[in-house]
């Protein structure tokens, strides 16, 4: 398990790194809800969050090889890293977009 972690965690953080350094990689993901302004900051507060996301998986997953953690505590510190991470974008999209979700939302038909 460690060896398919570390390597989603590399592919992550490379993936994070080449959308920093060239916004067009992101593609359209979420073009007709952001205003076009905001464009690329949102491209690049995206990139940054798959980046730390990426290292962070890795070094969970590096981790796991030299301490042998108990379960509970393994999702706790997953659960909590992620949390860190998704409050930069969340509070981003906030005061750009006035929003905290930046996907579409789906009416349901009657």
């Amino acid at each position: 398990m460690f060896e398919f972690l570390f390597v989603i965690g590399l592919i992550l953080a490379f993936y994070g790194y080449t959308v920093i350094k060239n916004p067009l990689t992101w593609g359209d993901q979420g073009r007709d809800e952001i205003r076009p302004e905001n464009w690329k900051g949102y491209v690049l507060h995206n990139g940054q969050f798959i980046m730390y996301a990426g290292f962070y998986l890795a070094a969970l997953a590096a981790l796991d090889v030299i301490f042998t953690f108990a379960t509970w505590l393994y999702v706790l510190i997953l659960l909590g890293g992620l949390a860190l991470l998704l409050y930069p974008l969340c509070h981003w999209m906030h005061e750009k977009e006035g929003k905290w979700w930046p996907w579409p939302k789906h009416k349901k038909k009657k």
